[in-house]
């Protein structure tokens, strides 16, 4: 190849990394989180993930329930690397990507890390910086953010586009919903839409009323509108495949939680699509904002 020929490519393959592929938009962010733990947000996640990868995006799953990372478990794969390594600077998102089921790519979250969950801001940063980066690469990443409101949680609130907060039907489980987003959202609101999912619901009338409790406290203590994006039905089928490392999406596509979780997936895929986000306005009853009661 002549020297001209040699340059111009060189500049070509510089210009294509500089341009091109780094002006893709970034991917949307969809925070999957709890109030309390065993709430399902990690098979929800997993098996949503699945779902949007099904509808022909492009999905990356990131496990950040460093406290009890299930993720890697769920999708047969290797958690010696993952996003506890991203965070402290050792390796880098692409480094630690791996294929997971249904063409997924999955960010597991390495477990024993525990020093993790406690990660200064800069490394949160750095995070969320570098899945923000995946735009050439994905559509959409799903975030497992597991349970409560320590602070990575909060940071992945302030960055998602899209909150599915997961609670079961029972007042306890609610009630703790409610409580994690007061103690994120009361100092500010996130940007993202927040959305209840009624996980394990009997039908349609049941989730509607956990729905409604749940967003009567919100807008009467915070000030927050809280969207549905629906329920998943209570299915057997989606234990038996927890316990045989398998997303229940693959395992019975035709059961009752796999035709939930596909609406469900329909609904996250309207609003990341959606050309304006909802807004939310703010204004909190702090008279009132410690003492819910959230009523059947």
């Amino acid at each position: 190849m002549m020297p001209d020929q040699a340059n111009d490519l060189r500049q070509l393959v510089l210009r294509q990394g500089r341009g091109g592929l780094h002006d893709a938009p970034p991917p949307k962010l969809v925070v999957v989180a709890g109030g309390k733990g065993g709430v399902g947000t990690t098979t929800l996640a997993v098996n949503l993930s699945v779902a949007l990868a099904r509808q022909g995006r492009r999905t990356v799953l990131v496990d950040a329930d460093f406290a009890g990372p299930d993720c890697a478990a769920l999708c047969r794969l290797d958690e010696r690397y993952g996003g506890a390594d991203v965070l402290a600077g050792r390796r880098t998102v692409h480094e630690v990507l791996q294929l997971g089921p249904g063409g997924v790519q999955v960010l597991p979250s390495s477990r024993g890390s525990t020093e993790a969950a406690d990660c200064t801001p800069q490394a949160q940063d750095r995070l969320i910086t570098q899945l923000e980066g995946l735009g050439p690469h994905a559509d959409v990443v799903v975030i497992d953010a597991g349970s409560g409101s320590h602070r990575v949680m909060r940071r992945f609130w302030d960055a998602a586009d899209l909150v599915l907060l997961v609670t079961h039907p029972d007042t306890v489980a609610v009630m703790d919903a409610y409580a994690a987003i007061k103690l994120i959202c009361q100092d500010h609101p996130p940007r993202a839409t927040l959305c209840s999912v009624a996980n394990c619901a009997t039908d349609d009338v049941a989730a509607a009323d956990v729905h409604d409790r749940l967003d009567r406290a919100c807008r009467r203590f915070l000030g927050l509108h809280l969207q549905s994006a629906g329920f998943v039905p209570f299915d057997p089928c989606v234990p038996r495949a927890a316990t045989q490392q398998h997303p229940f999406l693959l395992e019975a596509a035709e059961g009752a939680a796999a035709l939930g979780l596909e609406r469900l997936a329909g609904e996250v895929g309207r609003l990341i699509e959606a050309e304006s986000p909802l807004h939310i306005h703010f204004t909190p009853n702090s008279a009132a904002i410690n003492n819910p009661t959230i009523t059947h």
